[in-house]
């Protein structure tokens, strides 16, 4: 059971989630937060000093709920080279689940990144962490070696990022089924 401070952390978390997904970071004010998540001004601010803490941390349980369910979506697949593909199947899922609305840490950086280093740094690192499990995964693949493991990690990330920018503006999962059948050719 959890603790009554933690009940309402994620009652503010979830509502924050909501809302800076779907209205951004910059349209979406402390009191719409706190309207909405049903608590009292002072309950957010025993929990978080200031919106950008809020943000930070938004991004910080994003990026770990992220790599769980890309981590067990991998791990359902069996074969190596099939767990890269696995990957891209994951992102079209999580694209249609949010209506193509894109990449969330993208849409924190581009409102808030350049901003506040602690923005940042969490969206640097959330992205490393998807670049290291990718290169983990090219590792183990037994690809065909027609690039080098850092350059098809390298490939297969920017290749992804851009497929889900492209899902995100024709609101279609037709540039992720393309890169991955690209990436399928390589491996």
């Amino acid at each position: 059971m959890k603790q009554r401070g933690q009940v309402v952390v994620d009652k503010i978390l979830d509502t924050a989630e909501r809302l800076f997904y779907a209205q951004g970071y910059s349209n979406t004010g402390i009191n719409q937060v706190i309207e909405e998540a049903d608590i009292a001004k002072a309950s957010l601010y025993k929990h978080f000093d200031t919106k950008t803490d809020l943000l930070v941390a938004y991004i910080q349980r994003t990026h770990e709920r992220w790599f769980n369910r890309i981590e067990n979506a991998v791990n359902e697949v069996a074969d190596p080279k099939d767990k890269l593909l696995a990957l891209f199947d994951h992102h079209v899922e999580r694209q249609e689940i949010r209506q193509f609305g894109g990449c969330p840490f993208i849409k924190a950086n581009d409102e808030a990144g350049t901003s506040d280093p602690r923005v940042l740094a969490e969206i640097q690192l959330t992205k490393q962490h998807s670049k290291d499990f990718i290169k983990t995964l090219v590792v183990n693949s037994g690809h065909k070696k027609l690039l080098t493991d850092q350059e098809l990690a390298e490939l297969i990330f920017i290749t992804l990022e851009g497929a889900i920018a492209a899902a995100s503006v024709f609101k279609q999962p037709t540039e992720l089924q393309s890169a991955k059948q690209i990436i399928q050719k390589l491996i």
